[in-house]
Order: structure tokens, then C-alpha cells, then sequence
């Protein structure tokens, strides 16, 4: 398994750096102007930290890890009614409009996914609706589908 993490870790720094040259090559820019290449290099660089810290660990871990199956205890049935509920979602947010569609797909997920009781997913679903709303339509002016709520 050191091996394999040592191995893996040095491909993902490689990318990491090809990405970064890249990504320069684009431009970066400055915080107040980012050009073409900004989110890449900076996804590039956290990419490259995080594969020395990886690589890092490997050399330095004494004990080896036991390999354990690659789908081993995944819960099938919860991956489905995530995935389904994004699809209805996507299809619900252009008739229902943001703020309806997403209080529902996460009052869904808070219930039936992390099973918590009916007044914690009222509060957390309606919670995470509005302070998404608020940060990404009113501060960062994204436009969002109004559905039901049109004028």
C-alpha cells in the first residue's frame, strides 16, 4: 500500500506541475484581476501540496495499511436516492425555482440520507436555503431561476 501511495502521489505531483506551467502560460493575473489561468494554477499548487503531503506520509508511516475492497460496506441504496434526487432536482429548480427545489432536495437529503428528525431537517434545509441564496444572489449577483416566486 506504500508503495502505491509513494507511486500515485509522485503522478499527481507531475500533474500538478504541468498544470501549474500551463496555467502560467495562460496568465495568472492578480487577486483584483485574475485572468485565464487563476483557478488553475491555484487548484495546480493545492494539488501539489496535497501529493508531497501524501508522498510524505507514505515514506514516513512505519506500519503498513491493510488493503480493504474498493466498494466494501458502500451503501447502494443511499448513493441512488442521492443521485435521483439530483436528477428531479435539476429538472424541479426551472419550474419550482431555486429557493422551493432546493429547501426540498435538502429537506430530502437531512431525512432520509442522514436520518435526523423532522425539526432538524426543517431548520438546516431551510437555513442552508436562504444563506445560499443570500451569498450567491445577492452578494455575488448570480441569477438564479425564480420559478413560482416570479413577478
Amino acid at each position: 500500500m506504500r508503495a502505491y501511495d509513494q507511486g500515485s502521489s509522485l503522478f499527481w505531483l507531475l500533474v500538478s506541475i504541468f498544470a501549474s506551467l500551463e496555467s502560467l502560460r495562460l496568465g495568472v493575473g492578480t487577486l483584483h484581476k485574475p485572468r485565464m489561468g487563476f483557478i488553475t494554477f491555484g487548484a495546480a499548487t493545492l494539488l501539489g501540496f496535497l501529493s508531497i503531503a501524501l508522498f510524505l506520509q507514505a515514506s514516513f508511516t512505519k506500519k503498513e495499511a491493510q488493503a480493504k475492497p474498493l466498494f466494501g460496506g458502500t451503501l447502494w441504496q443511499r448513493i441512488l436516492f442521492v443521485l435521483m434526487a439530483l436528477l428531479i432536482y435539476s429538472w424541479v429548480m426551472s419550474v419550482a425555482g431555486y429557493l422551493i427545489s432546493t429547501f426540498l432536495l435538502m429537506a430530502f437529503l437531512f431525512w432520509i440520507v442522514k436520518g435526523q428528525k423532522w425539526w432538524g431537517v426543517l431548520t438546516w434545509a431551510s437555513l442552508i436555503t436562504l444563506i445560499s441564496y443570500f451569498v450567491f444572489s445577492k452578494w455575488l449577483g448570480c441569477q438564479f431561476p425564480e420559478g413560482l416566486f416570479a413577478l
